[in-house]
Parts: C-alpha cells; sequence; structure tokens
C-alpha cells in the first residue's frame, strides 16, 4: 500500500494538492482544452496563520472549490479574471 502525502503539519494532501519546498501549498489542474493551471497560496486552510513577512492571499481549498465550480459551470476563470470592459 502506497504511503498517503502529508505536509509538513502532518495533514493529509488531496488530489492535486503539493506542499512546496518553501512552504507555499500549489494546486494543479487541467482545463477544458487541455491548458494545465496552477494556485498557488502560503495558506491550505482558513485556521492556518501566515507566515512572517509574507503578503496576505486567500486560502488555497477554497480558491480550488472556486476554480471547480467554474469549470462545472462552463467559465474560464483563468481568462475572466483577466478580461476587460471592452474585451466583454
Amino acid at each position: 500500500m502506497s504511503e498517503k502525502r502529508r505536509d509538513s503539519k502532518g495533514r493529509l494532501l488531496r488530489t492535486g494538492e503539493n506542499q512546496r519546498a518553501d512552504g507555499k501549498y500549489e494546486y494543479k489542474y487541467v482545463e477544458a482544452k487541455g491548458v494545465r493551471r496552477s494556485l498557488y497560496s502560503w495558506r491550505l486552510v482558513s485556521s492556518d496563520k501566515m507566515p512572517p513577512k509574507k503578503r496576505a492571499c486567500e486560502v488555497l481549498r477554497d480558491m480550488k472549490a472556486k476554480v471547480l465550480r467554474d469549470m462545472q459551470d462552463g467559465i474560464n476563470s483563468f481568462a475572466a479574471a483577466r478580461m476587460t470592459l471592452n474585451d466583454f
């Protein structure tokens, strides 16, 4: 039986989640057209504290939930976040 992946605090990481060497969490996913994307955050869950001298960011699992919801609705959240009013 294979070993389950854990972060530095001993928590189980879900599919696609990874903890980098600098302590930042990463979630990798593939868009509908086959483009690979990644999300990054210093916090995995909302109870995590921010590392000192790091800019505040959203929780990784919350960002992951938004992306999965947008993918189910057929929205390309990566392009939609960068769309201007003229592009719309």
